[in-house]
């Protein structure tokens, strides 16, 4: 039921075919292509390792799966799709991220798209709420404006109806016409 060979190095010029589970404890070394068809197994903490200095790391912690990129401080890191095709990240069933090629890129909150780029800019789903300064060239509002806060306006031109809740100060010359 066994057959042992006890020496160094067994040369086998022909093919090699295991019925059942064939243990190595030792390194196993191919110089051609490992062909994989029902898959590779590893355990948590196992690592896939990639690169002449094993510097692309894929693999499981037990609670968190790792894409990582030990060279990242002098080299690239970059998934690269087929044409037409997408990249997607998602927690459980809800996405993330989604960026197209050559088109969109999309952030979702909650499993619902809130910020996507877009041919002329970017598209905002909700409220955006800036902390800081924000600084526009130009800005086109085609809604109300509600300000909490004092306004300062170098130049106001209004095209249109003026409706005063309360009353105006004019610390400066009012001109008027007909």
């Amino acid at each position: 039921t066994e057959i042992q060979i006890a020496a160094t190095t067994v040369d086998l010029n022909g093919n090699l075919d295991v019925s059942g589970t064939a243990l190595i404890t030792g390194v196993l070394t191919t110089t051609g292509e490992i062909t994989a068809n029902g898959g590779i197994a590893l355990g948590d903490n196992d690592i896939a390792t990639f690169g002449d200095s094993d510097d692309l790391q894929i693999y499981h912690d037990g609670n968190t799966a790792w894409f990582d990129n030990q060279e990242a401080v002098t080299k690239d890191t970059q998934i690269k799709v087929a044409d037409g095709g997408y990249i997607s990240l998602k927690a459980g069933n809800d996405q993330m991220i989604q960026a197209a090629g050559n088109s969109n890129v999309s952030l979702y909150y909650d499993g619902a798209p809130k910020l996507a780029t877009t041919s002329t800019g970017i598209g905002v789903t909700g409220t955006v709420t800036a902390t800081g300064t924000s600084v526009f060239a130009s800005l086109d509002i085609s809604g109300d404006i509600d300000v909490d806060g004092t306004t300062n306006l170098d130049v106001v031109d209004i095209d249109g109806a003026v409706n005063m809740a309360t009353t105006a100060l004019v610390t400066g010359v009012l001109t008027t016409t007909a």
